[in-house]
């Protein structure tokens, strides 16, 4: 019988002791809100902190690589950061608050942007019925070109899109998407990529115009997945 109580006794010994050294843990999956483009190539660093203080980084080059799902152990409790930046090289950042030893789980939208806020000033947003909104597109790299062009017109409730003299109705995931990218255009931070993408967008008398070289964004391209449209190559 004292055997036994003993025995009990040392495995609830080893039971609160395991229990108080147990950590938490943080599983980062790294998602895309477009499903045309998954490319975890495009994101180049993500860097972890703790309470102010790096702990951890990963990389598209280099060891720990970024993989589609990364997990943190042994993590003790404290405010973690998870910095990142998107296609157009926003930094942006999740916090997690650990104050418990439990499994925690992170999502991270490589392609996210916080654009909302230019919308009110998005020239396709603002469209008039019968007027136009015209996109030019040029992109110059050591083995490519392109030229292309859209035109966003409104009759009545309805915008269409032209592209290469051929006319069609644009539904509002489609719309929302040629919105997203003329915003997205005016948050696009430094490049260095040896491919230049040049845009230019019209409305009326007003006209504005913007370089992309970062290698990541690849938005007009994007666009013309999601509207089903060619590419034109020169």
């Amino acid at each position: 019988m004292k055997f036994k109580t003993a025995l009990l006794l040392l495995i609830l010994i080893i039971f609160v002791s395991c229990k108080k050294d147990s950590f938490a843990s943080i599983k980062i999956k790294i998602e895309f809100e477009n499903k045309l483009n998954q490319d975890l190539s495009k994101i180049y660093g993500i860097q972890v902190y703790k309470d102010g203080k790096i702990v951890k980084k990963f990389g598209a080059f280099e060891k720990p690589y970024i993989q589609k799902e990364i997990t943190l152990d042994s993590l003790a409790n404290g405010s973690y950061k998870i910095v990142y930046e998107n296609l157009i090289n926003q930094t942006l950042q999740k916090t997690v608050q650990i104050e418990e030893n439990k499994f925690y789980e992170v999502s991270i939208f490589a392609d996210y942007s916080d654009y909302r806020t230019l919308i009110s000033k998005s020239f396709v947003r603002n469209l008039e019925e019968n007027h136009k909104v015209e996109f030019y597109f040029e992109s110059v790299g050591c083995f490519h070109s392109a030229k292309e062009s859209l035109i966003i017109s409104k009759k009545g409730k309805k915008y269409y899109v032209e592209s290469n003299g051929k006319s069609r109705n644009l539904n509002r995931k489609e719309l929302d998407a040629i919105i997203k990218l003329e915003c997205e255009l005016d948050l696009i931070k430094y490049g260095g990529c040896t491919t230049s993408d040049h845009y230019i967008v019209k409305s009326g008398n007003e006209q504005k115009e913007f370089y992309d070289e970062t290698c990541k964004w690849n938005g007009w391209n994007n666009l013309l997945k999601l509207l089903n449209l060619k590419k034109t190559k020169v």
